[in-house]
């Protein structure tokens, strides 16, 4: 089956259920989003609980700004919009905190995807965006602006990381890449 012909919706949940069960984040942690040909972003809820996601729960934010479904979108909205202003050709982003590239994020560093040359391909440049309080129009402007310097995946100050794809699967590929780098590196932290 084509992972791309199914529901932004189900698409969503697909990956969320990848995130966390592999514990790349917390029960409410984490988020998703999907900008459809309509510019309309398909995105996960705030504060509901990761692990029992369903279709039902994803949020529409309409390109005119009309919110469809049962919950708040994630409160990590603002940067999600930002980041697709400023990069026409991103489609996807992911969000997530796992924990070895929260350790990375809290010493402020970036894991070297040059140990595993398929890595480096799939992550290219890695960026590093300053902190700001979660769910701010700052930090979205800061991540936003790390994304708009070419960068496919980043490193969040003190929080985790976020990628982006022209679909959720390449960005996911992109965050799975990169904890993979922080988990197989010598740790020092």
């Amino acid at each position: 089956m084509n992972f791309q012909l199914l529901h932004p919706r189900d698409q969503l949940v697909a990956i969320m259920n990848r995130i966390y069960h592999n514990g790349m984040t917390t029960l409410s942690g984490g988020n998703l989003s999907i900008k459809d040909d309509n510019g309309d972003m398909w995105i996960t809820p705030s504060g509901i609980d990761k692990g029992q996601l369903t279709a039902k729960d994803i949020m529409c934010v309409k390109a005119d700004g009309l919110i469809e479904g049962p919950h708040k979108p994630s409160s990590e909205f603002p940067f999600h919009r930002a980041i697709y202003i400023l990069r026409p050709d991103v489609n996807a982003i992911v969000h997530a905190h796992p924990p070895a590239l929260v350790s990375y994020s809290i010493v402020r560093e970036i894991p070297d995807t040059r140990i595993i040359p398929q890595a480096n391909r799939i992550c290219g440049p890695v960026g590093y965006a300053p902190y700001a309080l979660p769910g701010s129009e700052k930090l979205g402007a800061n991540i936003a602006e790390t994304f708009s310097e070419g960068y496919n995946i980043i490193i969040l100050e003190n929080h985790g990381m976020a990628a982006v794809g022209t679909t959720l699967l390449e960005a996911f590929h992109r965050l799975e890449t990169l904890d993979f780098c922080a988990r197989t590196l010598p740790s020092n932290r």
